[in-house]
């Protein structure tokens, strides 16, 4: 494992600021990535002066998912690969703190999960989620496709889902995975002026509101995880995702 930090934390007046930092590789996740995000989470988590988290990635790009040179070689380290990525993104949602993704060009993946994690979605308008999975011939991860579902609504998620499909940030604005959509350019100021609006209203407020528009939806969430991570490590020995690795691997 590297000693050089790809997942940066900065806590500045109540904010905290998690940083995917490693633009070369469009901030795809490394093992050791998701173990420093885990890390700073529980830091953020348990640390009473935070009130607003920002999630963002560096570079062209929030973040294209798994790192393909660093994938798990069984069925049953996929399944704890996956089961650590859930509880990352439960732990957002769970937490007593606001939650920004601040997402500029490809959210892929995994990285769209975590997007979706979030409680409120920022997009630049070069920004587009991706769900590849079934090109791959994998399911969604990270609850993704209980969140999309969630969000967004039954028909276009499994749309999007079935068809190893994307949307872009107006299509996200349009179909209300969001009411923010600015200039690339000023997607940075436009996350300040996001976070400033939340430090200026009550944070008691705000906890109770995302708890109780929580339990609308988020009851049957760690039931449809399990079984996510389940079918996912059965996904990876099924004939369908070799091929499309060996595919992969032959186009590099």
């Amino acid at each position: 494992m590297s000693s050089e930090s790809y997942v940066l934390l900065e806590k500045v007046r109540g904010v905290a600021t998690i940083t995917l930092d490693r633009p070369e590789k469009l901030n795809a996740l490394s093992t050791q990535m998701r173990l420093e995000f885990g890390a700073h989470l529980q830091d953020v988590a348990t640390d009473p002066d935070i009130r607003v988290v920002v999630l963002q990635g560096a570079g062209r790009a929030f973040c294209v998912g798994a790192d393909t040179s660093d994938l798990p070689t069984d069925a049953l380290a996929w399944r704890d690969r996956i089961l650590m990525a859930q509880q990352h993104h439960i732990s957002l949602i769970k937490m007593s703190k606001i939650v920004i993704a601040s997402v500029q060009g490809a959210a892929a993946g995994g990285g769209a999960s975590l997007a979706l994690a979030a409680d409120i979605l920022l997009m630049a308008d070069d920004a587009t989620l991706r769900f590849p999975f079934a090109k791959l011939g994998l399911i969604p991860d990270g609850g993704c496709s209980f969140l999309l579902q969630s969000k967004l609504g039954v028909p276009v998620a499994l749309d999007l889902m079935l068809t190893a499909g994307k949307m872009d940030a107006e299509e996200a604005r349009r179909m209300g995975l969001t009411r923010r959509v600015v200039p690339a350019s000023e997607l940075k100021s436009a996350t300040q002026l996001l976070v400033d609006s939340l430090l200026s209203l009550p944070h008691e407020a705000l906890l109770l509101t995302k708890s109780v528009s929580r339990q609308t939806w988020v009851h049957s969430m760690e039931a449809a995880m399990a079984h996510e991570a389940d079918a996912f490590a059965l996904a990876t020995t099924m004939p369908g995702h070799q091929s499309a690795l060996v595919a992969a691997r032959a186009r590099r």
